[in-house]
């Protein structure tokens, strides 16, 4: 791989930024094409990130010979659709979370994945912070014990600024508001460290947004194996992000600090601490990485000699059944709701449900 691994991006809003950014850090990997619907926004990124084509249509994109993948990142109900069209043309692509945003369409894409050899990944970068990556060697170490309880939070202001008709507010899955824009990273962490989740209650607040986005969420999950978690999120709150695991062993919290989150040096900002039952605590040693380059040089990777993606549509979906049982749940003033149930109604088979949700299926 002595030439950098050409990637193309559909959507040039914020987060296509991060990836540009996290590119630009890369030896690996280099952008070398963009689309966008608006003219002036895909030539905008390019003159931006000096990518060298800005595609006037997806279809001339794709059909670049130097896109080796691609990268999508537009409003999330465009996701699942996106990525099928880029499968299609047997390139590995990366998609911004949400996989989608119902079960419904993410059980399609996820046969359409599974009936084919094209490496998807689900871009839940945050999965990758080395705390989040030494919490789950301490748990697989046994020195965790049987973990019992876990509460994570992330919150931040992002909501604050939202325009009117900013598609946050109007896309398909918006109902979830802060939850599937912010608090599915902490959903996604949870069940990457405890196993997938079988049944969920939540409670929302609409206080800044509006009275049909939520801007505060709490949700409680029950994992297969028998640990309880909860989520707490705010999109009108200054920048929080925190993981308290409990297990019989001992405890351990990380603790990141929200400013560096899309910065290469992030894992330099984020601090684990480990309480043990016995013997010395203290900061338990990371292995520092960069999350957004190095999800990226592995979509590169997955494209030129075809090794798998860490996330994919698997991990992609157990994180929108979550939030979409969440939203159902704080329809029904926090009533619980079943997992199992909720994908047999989003067309699920016995066997998709048993290998979405059985303990024995723990994510990588």
């Amino acid at each position: 791989m002595s030439e950098p691994i050409g990637l193309g991006i559909i959507g040039v809003g914020r987060w296509a930024g991060a990836h540009a950014r996290a590119a630009a850090r890369s030896s690996v990997v280099r952008i070398v094409g963009c689309f966008s619907r608006s003219s002036e926004n895909r030539e905008a990124y390019q003159r931006a990130y000096e990518i060298p084509a800005a595609a006037p249509s997806l279809e001339e994109l794709l059909a670049n010979p130097l896109v080796e993948a691609v990268i999508v990142s537009t409003p999330n109900d465009a996701h699942a659709g996106q990525v099928a069209r880029v499968i299609a043309t047997g390139k590995p692509v990366l998609v911004d979370k949400p996989v989608s945003v119902d079960v419904t369409e993410g059980i399609e894409l996820l046969r359409i994945v599974s009936a084919g050899a094209i490496p998807v990944g689900v871009a839940h970068h945050a999965r990758r912070l080395a705390g989040h990556r030494a919490a789950r060697q301490w748990i697989e170490s046994g020195r965790a014990g049987t973990v019992r309880i876990a509460h994570a939070d992330f919150s931040n202001l992002g909501g604050s600024n939202l325009k009117a008709e900013a598609w946050h507010r109007t896309a398909r899955g918006s109902e979830a508001g802060v939850l599937i824009q912010v608090g599915i990273h902490q959903i996604d962490n949870l069940q990457y460290l405890l196993g997938p989740a079988t049944s969920v209650n939540a409670r929302f607040m609409y206080r800044d947004l509006g009275p049909r986005m939520p801007d505060a969420a709490v949700v409680t999950m029950a994992h297969a194996n028998g640990a309880l978690s909860t989520v707490t999120t705010s999109w009108t709150t200054p920048g929080h992000y925190r993981l308290d695991l409990q297990g019989t062993g001992g405890n351990l919290v990380f603790s990141l600090d929200h400013r560096h989150w899309t910065s290469g040096d992030v894992d330099d900002h984020g601090e684990l601490l480990l309480q043990p039952l016995e013997g010395e605590g203290g900061l338990f040693p990371t292995e520092k990485g960069d999350p957004l380059r190095d999800q990226l040089e592995e979509l590169g990777k997955a494209a030129r000699v075809g090794t798998p993606m860490m996330i994919g549509v698997v991990e992609g979906l157990r994180a929108v059944a979550v939030v979409q049982a969440a939203v159902r749940s704080a329809r029904s003033n926090g009533a619980p709701v079943d997992l199992a149930m909720l994908l047999t109604e989003g067309g699920a088979t016995p066997g998709e449900i048993d290998h979405l949700l059985s303990p024995s299926v723990h994510p990588r």
